[in-house]
């Protein structure tokens, strides 16, 4: 019995230590979501057509609803694009037909804990039972931390909480099954995602 259960948590464990997908879709003259948060070593798809193009810019640019294409990004997209977040660098990115017009752009947050990394970081906190089923204890090792944010596989923002304690229960009745993000934020805008699975 016990070599069962050590081969169940061990398969629990790469679960969610897994890459996630996630997909920006169009919607009108809008992607959604307009703004994705995700993990290094994520992998990301955007939706881009000959309507639609797509383009890579800086973060400048972007601010300034322009469409000039930065050297080291991904270029312009007539159709989907998907690549693998590999750096903690934010990217930003537009429809070059429409993002004067009516500000068609989107941005893809990169936390600064990927998946190769979360290892390393999860010392910080105690995340338990995961898989969870009615509610999630995390307990924090770091009194920096202010908020928590959850969010599904495709970035919508399920749950989150304001200047929460070392110690707390984060009721889940009611959330779907399934591979969600629990993104832990500083006053100082630092923050740090960990996966965790809703039975």
């Amino acid at each position: 019995m016990k070599k069962i259960y050590t081969i169940l948590l061990l398969t629990i464990s790469s679960v969610c230590m897994k890459a996630t997908s996630y997909t920006v879709t169009i919607s009108g003259f809008a992607y959604t979501p307009s703004t994705l948060n995700v993990l290094v070593g994520d992998v990301v798809t955007i939706s881009a057509s000959g309507t639609h193009p797509l383009a890579e810019v800086s973060q400048t640019t972007w601010n300034a609803n322009g469409t000039s294409t930065v050297s080291t990004g991904f270029g312009n997209k007539t159709s989907a694009y998907t690549f693998t977040i590999t750096a903690a660098t934010n990217i930003y990115y537009v429809c070059t037909n429409h993002v004067a017009s009516m500000q068609m752009k989107g941005q893809i947050v990169v936390g600064t804990v990927g998946v190769k990394e979360q290892n390393d970081a999860i010392g910080n906190i105690n995340l338990f039972p995961n898989p969870a089923k009615d509610h999630l204890n995390l307990e924090l090792n770091n009194t920096s931390y202010s908020d928590y944010a959850i969010y599904d596989t495709q970035g919508k923002l399920i749950k989150e909480e304001k200047n929460i304690n070392l110690k707390n229960s984060i009721d889940l009745v009611g959330i779907n099954s399934g591979l969600y993000s629990l993104k832990l934020s500083t006053k100082s805008g630092q923050f740090e995602n960990y996966k965790f699975v809703v039975e």
